[in-house]
């Protein structure tokens, strides 16, 4: 007979799981929103990251067999997991069978297949590697779209949110929203969900505040599902480790135009591995008979590197204004420098050329081929000509690298300083506000806004016109559709809640501050925000701005953003400026021949 224990749950939080007992090799069955998983002994968090991995030791018919035995359809692979939480987490070996519910409508025997599975794995020393037979909605992760208006919950939920925010401990908090849920691929198969995530690193018994805001929806009678995720933190300032990874193509800032930096660009401290994207340029003017200059636009948290120890953040608005003369913007001489692209990118590209030229050397029969010439007579005329063909494209990468690593030596990287950004948190405001105003230096001050990959003429879903605008007062509607342009994940394009998201930050004094944002909400299909992504700006159809993304939860489905009109206002708020606008100027010829 099952018996009711605690377990880590796949939804990554402690909870009440009907399980069957634990077998002495750890192998377990769990079902979560009436979905199947088994196996063990060490079943990563869902939902987690993978990569494939090589196993030689096992032939790969022996456990395909075992699976046709059991009648149960799937893809098997061997791959490393890691919670999509904690990329540092160290990653476990997993024998992953993925099933299809819909050519598997029997699933008794996926506990035994487990232990099948595992036994068979412990016979050839291979006892490290745990077996996951899982459900392959469950291994996706849940899909999420926005509430519809008729659903109960849609004009009721500025009440219960006051209502959680008052009456339930919220510490460990970091996302608090309402959505449609589910392992569905339609929203009218998903149920309204009230939705919060958590701080991994906090631990308290969950189950708690998620009785509690249960009892929320119970006494209003509204039937609301309530579901609880650990995730990263909001703030998507980078990557967690610079991939050694190659692109199909260049980077285009470092191609014909290094000096032009426009949307979509990394940005990031000078020689840091730290980066989020380079918005777009800004036109500002400190008086009404003043000059316009142009200023680049990110995210604050993305260019204050905590390796420099030595920096001390100071009241923004009085190092601004101490700084801004009659006519023009100066700088600040202690004013921080920041590169575009950044020294990361550049790293990750180098470092990732140098993998493929260590893959390319190690390939059949190249070893041979270059011993025989560097040691013995020289290759008759078609092994040379082998070999030439297999040098070929190692030359080119070597090539590649000395351009790019020139590139760094030269500093063409550095793009300018930081005038003013938005502090360091210890004002009181009603939204996050997380943004700096790069100064370029005069090699770099090409400004362009043109949106190049949003402007697809055949993709009906892409913007139509090639430069944005900033309007005042401008109003969002419930399921707009907004697109955005980050450095990771490029063009995307999400719908517009209109349901207040509340996001919980800490001060720098470690208060705990609740604030309400605006949310896109993307489809998991594609990766929308991923770590460095924040700073990208978000537009209308039309080409409106309407903010600016800080952060994301959820695999990058929810992503929070400061809503321009508020934006706008803090930064005149902060440097006492008289005009803030988009800079609009079309990308000319003349530009590059600058360069």
């Amino acid at each position: 007979m099952p018996v009711r224990r605690r377990i880590p749950t796949p939804d990554s939080i402690p909870m009440d799981s009907i399980i069957t007992p634990l077998v002495p090799t750890g192998i377990i069955s769990t079902e979560t929103g009436g979905l199947l998983r088994a196996g063990g002994p060490r079943l990563c968090e869902l939902p987690y990251n993978s990569h494939d991995i090589r196993i030689r030791q096992i032939p790969f018919y022996t456990i395909q067999s075992i699976i046709q035995t059991l009648n149960i359809c799937a893809s098997i692979g061997f791959v490393e997991c890691t919670p999509c939480y904690d990329d540092s987490a160290e990653p476990i070996p997993t024998l992953q069978v993925c099933v299809d519910p819909r050519k598997n409508e029997a699933r008794k025997d996926w506990l035994n297949a487990a232990q099948e599975l595992y036994d068979l794995l412990c016979r050839y020393g291979l006892e490290y590697i745990t077996v996951d037979i899982i459900d392959c909605r469950l291994e996706q992760g849940p899909s999420i779209f926005i509430c519809e208006p008729t659903d109960a919950i849609f004009s009721k939920w500025d009440m219960v949110r006051q209502h959680i925010l008052h009456s339930v401990d919220v510490s460990g908090f970091q996302l608090l929203g309402c959505y449609r849920m589910g392992y569905e691929t339609r929203t009218e198969n998903c149920k309204p969900t009230i939705l919060v995530t958590v701080d991994p690193e906090c631990e308290r018994d969950w189950g708690i505040a998620k009785q509690e805001i249960r009892n929320i929806l119970n006494s209003l009678k509204l039937a609301v599902d309530v579901q609880i995720f650990k995730d990263r933190s909001i703030f998507c300032a980078r990557r967690p480790s610079i991939q050694s990874e190659l692109n199909s193509r260049r980077p285009v800032h470092m191609e014909d135009c290094p000096r032009v930096a426009t949307i979509g660009h990394r940005v990031g401290a000078h020689n840091s591995d730290r980066y989020g994207t380079f918005g777009g340029w800004l036109n500002i003017r400190q008086k009404p008979d003043s000059e316009w200059e142009r200023f680049g636009l990110t995210c604050r948290h993305c260019i204050f590197d905590d390796q420099f120890e030595d920096f001390v953040i100071h009241d923004p608005r009085a190092q601004t204004l101490e700084h801004v003369g009659d006519n023009r913007l100066s700088l600040p001489e202690s004013a921080q420098e920041v590169d575009c692209p950044s020294y990361g990118e550049i790293k990750m590209y180098i470092d990732g050329l140098k993998k493929t030229i260590s893959d390319l050397k190690k390939e059949h029969p190249y070893p041979s081929l270059e011993e025989l010439r560097l040691y013995r007579d020289p290759l008759d005329d078609l092994s040379e000509a082998c070999w030439k063909r297999l040098r070929a494209p190692i030359d080119g990468y070597e090539g590649w690298i000395a351009e790019l690593e020139a590139y760094c030596d030269s500093n063409m990287h550095r793009f300018g300083k930081i005038w003013a950004h938005s502090g360091d948190g210890t004002r009181r405001t009603t939204t996050v506000m997380d943004w700096a105003l790069l100064k370029p230096y005069p090699t770099r001050a090409y400004p362009s806004n043109k949106f190049g990959g949003f402007a697809n003429q055949h993709d009906p879903r892409s913007l139509k016109v090639e430069n944005g605008f900033i309007e005042d007062s401008i109003e969002l509607h419930h399921s707009d559709l907004l697109h955005k342009s980050g450095c990771i994940t490029n063009t995307t394009t999400g719908q517009y809640n209109m349901l207040a998201t509340t996001v919980f930050t800490a001060t720098a004094n470690g208060q705990l501050r609740t604030t309400n944002e605006h949310s896109v909400i993307c489809k998991k299909k594609k990766s929308h925000f991923e770590p460095g992504d924040s700073g990208s700006l978000l537009f209308t159809e039309s080409g409106a701005m309407v903010g600016m993304g800080f952060g994301a939860q959820v695999g990058g489905q929810i992503v929070v953003f400061t809503h321009v009109d508020d934006l706008i206002a803090d930064i005149k708020s902060q440097t006492g400026v008289d005009q803030v606008t988009f800079y609009a100027q079309e990308w000319t010829d003349e530009v590059c021949e600058k360069d």
